[in-house]
């Protein structure tokens, strides 16, 4: 599992049989659960994600954290 900062959350993306599936993720308790509610197109490239949480996720976008980073 890819896992992101997300404008200060934490989100984690794993390649799935149709296409990408989001999950939450605790990195203090390495725990993580379904994020619901988004589809992350299966025509979306690895190298895409980040541009792509960044579109789907800028209203979550505060002064302190502005931004999307691959964190592993």
């Amino acid at each position: 599992m890819m896992v992101f900062n997300v404008f200060g959350r934490t989100i984690g993306v794993k390649a799935a049989e149709s296409g990408w599936k989001l999950y939450r993720v605790d990195l203090t308790e390495n725990k993580h659960s379904p994020l619901r509610g988004y589809v992350i197109p299966p025509d979306v490239e690895l190298n895409d994600l980040t541009q792509w949480l960044d579109d789907i996720f800028h209203e979550m976008a505060t002064a302190e954290n502005s931004e999307v980073k691959h964190l592993k």
